[in-house]
């Protein structure tokens, strides 16, 4: 896996300027103060006094920002992420967090599986893991977590209670969730999907992408097909095998990778895909036929967090990076690009930029949430039983 260096120094110069990520750059208001100037009438010249004290407190509250992070300069954080929306995590995290802090970032991205098997066998090369619910309870069981005064962040009190300690007060937050559902594509799709049972219509033969049992959102799926059937995991899983026994012949893919099972859906090797919503945010770009359904049984639901890597020897940087990801700034510009689900209460979106969001009270309080210490407990049990029943996928 090659890690991509990102490597940007703040100029003392620019620290105003950059320290607000998502904020609105000096240059948009430009063109009000210099039309104030040409008011001559003393209401006008007081419209321009009180715009040159906002600006000057908008400076004032960026440099205050800057200062809150930090200034690492030349120091480094190693970070483990997904590889999904590469360019736009570095628009608007990586290189705002660099030009603000001063330090580099050394981000390497890949598969949720592959990266723990990394970060065990070299806990050492990594300072902050970004990754799924699932994963981040494997690495607590094997302690390759450290523990951390999360409460000192101070955007934590922003975030829906739910999001702040997921895996408890000595862990990180979550700064996004996620739910599961279907896309379909109705321009080749031989029927209208409303539910997780239709995915066992026979007209669906060998033309739907499922996730691998191994995936963030395999779990997910083997809920969701366990509450369809009024069955419970870990108890009976019999029952819920033989129900996925049935849907095999509509299976044309177990995937690992969303960004390969978008591609098959572009390519018309396939017509329906269980994906989770930020990856049809994606999917939908490429065609509209491409339709998002939130199945009648219900969406199970995860969420990625951010956490420190045991033995990190830059705890403060490391913090404060965590601390940026989950700022208002950030979070905003995320969502405005479908990239994440914001965790934030103050950031607010219109309806159609909360499209397909996991957003808002309403629908964050309604999430269906799979049990992970039952998950972690038959995990290898159930990963031999899919990898014999799909083998051919």
């Amino acid at each position: 896996m090659k890690k991509k260096v990102l490597s940007v120094v703040l100029a003392a110069s620019m620290a105003a300027a950059l320290a607000g990520c998502g904020g609105a750059p000096e240059e948009t208001k430009a063109p009000e103060t210099t039309a104030a100037k040409t008011e001559t009438t003393a209401a006008a010249e007081g419209a321009e006094s009180e715009a040159a004290e906002g600006e000057a407190a908008e400076g004032e509250a960026a440099e205050g920002e800057a200062a809150a992070l930090g200034n690492f300069e030349g120091q480094e954080l190693s970070v483990s992420t997904f590889s999904f929306n590469a360019e736009l995590l570095q628009k608007n995290v990586y290189d705002p967090f660099m030009e603000a802090t001063g330090c580099k970032l050394i981000v390497e991205g890949g598969k949720n599986a592959e990266r723990v098997t990394k970060i065990k066998e070299t806990p050492e090369n990594y300072d902050v893991v970004i990754i799924g619910d699932a994963f981040v309870a494997d690495l607590i069981d094997e302690d390759l977590l450290e523990k951390a005064d999360y409460s000192t962040l101070t955007n934590r009190d922003a975030l829906y209670d739910n999001a702040k300690a997921p895996f408890g007060e000595e862990y990180g937050p979550a700064y996004t969730f996620n739910r599961l559902g279907i896309v379909y594509d109705k321009a080749t799709c031989p029927i209208e999907i409303t539910s997780w049972a239709d995915l066992w219509n026979p007209e669906l033969e060998d033309s739907i992408a499922i996730p691998d049992i191994t995936t963030t959102s395999g779990p997910l799926f083997y809920y969701a097909v366990a509450k369809m059937e009024g069955l419970t995991p870990g108890t009976d899983d019999d029952a819920i095998f033989a129900k996925m026994e049935e849907l095999k012949p509509n299976v044309m893919k177990t995937y690992t990778s969303a960004n390969d099972t978008i591609t098959m859906l572009n390519q018309g090797e396939i017509s329906v895909a269980v994906l989770l919503d930020f990856s049809y945010t994606a999917a939908k770009a490429a065609s509209e036929d491409y339709v998002w359904v939130d199945p009648s049984e219900g969406n199970y639901s995860g969420y990625n967090t951010l956490n420190i890597v045991k033995g990190c020897e830059n705890k403060d940087l490391a913090m404060a990076f965590i601390d940026f990801y989950i700022s208002k700034e950030v979070q905003l510009a995320e969502a405005l690009d479908g990239v994440d689900s914001p965790v934030r209460m103050d950031v607010e979106l219109t309806e159609e930029q909360a499209a397909n969001f996991t957003y808002g009270k309403e629908m964050i309080d309604g999430l269906l949430l799979p049990d992970w210490s039952v998950i972690n407990a038959n995990k290898a049990d159930w990963t031999a039983r899919w990898n014999e029943l799909f083998s051919v996928q």
